[in-house]
């Protein structure tokens, strides 16, 4: 479920994602700042989700939930898949589906790659954790029957997930990073150790793993900005400055995970305090 401060940012961003720069000009006031425009406005949430993030952590600390191994790795995770997101917003169809040259990579590629990686990342630690519990050996090949039932999906109906416009892709590919986030932050100090097999012809850890989500997914979001550079898609400021705030977003985010806390009321005041400026944006550009 999405908590209330994501769904504040989320709407913040549908707002202004598209602001020609020049509106960030516009007047905006906070306190004695009178000359910032309406750009200081994407700092103030900026801050706002920084100092959350430290407030959760904190309370973490204090009430004895302090992060695992796993769960810090997974944060980081988190943090790579949602600067991925900020690096795709607003992105249009037909510079999704454009390759930069003849035998390059284009945008789609790109991101199914990424999504399959997860996948395949995925399958190969759940397969090592299952077969661990049970008590069977976890270093054997997975066939693809055993592949696609932990996908829980038939090989038809995954192609197709696959071929689908961007927001499909994406919508599949973040209930599959959900999926990853609640399943393996269970993951304890006694199991991060162990053995797993995948394509490899060596044994690696479900450490190196874990971290492979977050290393795989940042070289190929390193290649999706230079492909969409050079078919001429330049990004406005205000997607630059909302990429700043997805990253904030990522670590308020990332503080949750795993954590058995409520922190609805901490929540809530942040994500009324952020829809209350972005009110305040939309009255002045409506202007």
């Amino acid at each position: 479920m999405i908590n209330p401060v994501s769904r504040s940012i989320y709407r913040l961003s549908e707002l202004v994602q598209n602001l020609p720069d020049a509106d960030l000009e516009r007047d905006w006031v906070w306190g004695s700042y009178e000359s910032e425009g309406v750009r200081f406005a994407y700092f103030r949430t900026y801050e706002n989700l920084r100092q959350l993030s430290i407030k959760i952590s904190r309370s973490r600390a204090e009430s004895g939930m302090p992060f695992s191994e796993a769960q810090s790795i997974l944060a980081q995770y988190h943090s790579a898949y949602m600067d991925l997101q900020a690096v795709l917003l607003g992105l249009e169809s037909r510079y999704f589906e454009l390759p930069p040259a003849e035998g390059e990579w284009s945008v789609r590629r790109v991101l199914a790659h990424i999504v399959g990686a997860d996948m395949g990342f995925y399958v190969a630690i759940k397969f090592a954790l299952d077969r661990y519990h049970q008590g069977e050996d976890p270093l054997v090949d997975i066939d693809d029957e055993t592949w696609l039932g932990i996908i829980g999906m038939e090989a038809r109906e995954l192609d197709a997930k696959m071929e689908e416009p961007l927001p499909g892709l994406q919508s599949f590919h973040r209930d599959l990073h959900a999926r990853i986030l609640t399943e393996f932050s269970l993951i304890d100090a006694s199991e991060i150790e162990k053995a797993s097999k995948f394509w490899e012809q060596e044994f690696y850890s479900l450490r190196f793993r874990l971290h492979r989500f977050d290393s795989h997914m940042r070289q190929h979001t390193i290649q999706i900005e230079k492909t969409i550079q050079a078919i001429g898609y330049v990004p406005n400021e205000s997607r630059r400055l909302l990429r700043l705030i997805y990253t904030a977003l990522a670590q308020v985010e990332g503080a949750l995970i795993g954590t058995g806390k409520d922190y609805r009321d901490l929540l809530s005041e942040s994500a009324a305090r952020i829809d209350e400026r972005t009110g305040k944006i939309g009255s002045i550009l409506a202007h």
